[in-house]
């Protein structure tokens, strides 16, 4: 998991880029405990805040980017049950054809939305 010196960088890069939360870690562990429980759970990729993109993953255990501070977005698989989970969670997103982003922080970063997941 993370440690303190993460977190610590988390917040630097935060606070540099003048970034304004727009998930919590309630919303995040509701999200990933319900992905965990769907038989087959949609994909996903993440954006850290120090600009690493990750490439597409289904392994929603112990590939996450923690600590979760760190997400900028991610984009997850469209699927009917991810979207209605997102949807119920609360998270600020949008959707394209093959794709949900959802916002970790303001102001959105909109780097490579669109892009379809393969």
């Amino acid at each position: 998991m993370s440690d303190e010196k993460d977190v610590k960088q988390a917040k630097r890069i935060i606070a540099e880029k003048q970034l304004v939360g727009a998930a919590n870690n309630t919303k995040w562990n509701k999200l990933i405990s319900e992905m965990r429980e769907l038989p087959n759970p949609p994909c996903y990729r993440t954006k850290v805040v120090n600009g690493y993109i990750s490439g597409w993953d289904s392994e929603w255990y112990y590939h996450l980017p923690f600590p979760l501070l760190c997400v900028e977005w991610i984009d997850i698989e469209l699927t009917d049950n991810a979207l209605s989970l997102v949807s119920s969670i609360g998270f600020e997103f949008e959707k394209t054809e093959s794709t949900i982003r959802i916002w970790g922080y303001f102001p959105k970063c909109y780097e490579s939305f669109g892009e379809k997941y393969t």
